[in-house]
């Protein structure tokens, strides 16, 4: 799988609602601020000091929070999300 060269077309389909069920779901604290991001804006812009997250690769990929300082860092340096 190469990487993704269309982020600018991948757009949310989540409610706020559906967002907030997900953190509760997966232990997600609300302390984080999850936010569903307009269906308007594009994945690839993303507010500083936030990360997107795909929510399917908690379940296929057995992604897990809390995310590590290091993987944190790598993701916010090189643009990186979960998509």
């Amino acid at each position: 799988m190469g990487a993704r060269k269309d982020l600018a077309k991948s757009f949310s389909r989540l409610t706020q609602e559906e967002v907030e069920i997900f953190c509760m779901k997966w232990g997600i604290g609300m302390k984080f601020k999850p936010v569903a991001p307009t269906c308007v804006v594009s994945i690839d812009k993303c507010p500083p000091g936030s990360i997107a997250l795909n929510c399917r690769h908690f379940e296929f990929s057995n992604l897990r929070h809390p995310f590590s300082t290091f993987v944190l860092n790598v993701l916010e340096y090189y643009r990186v999300s979960f998509v």
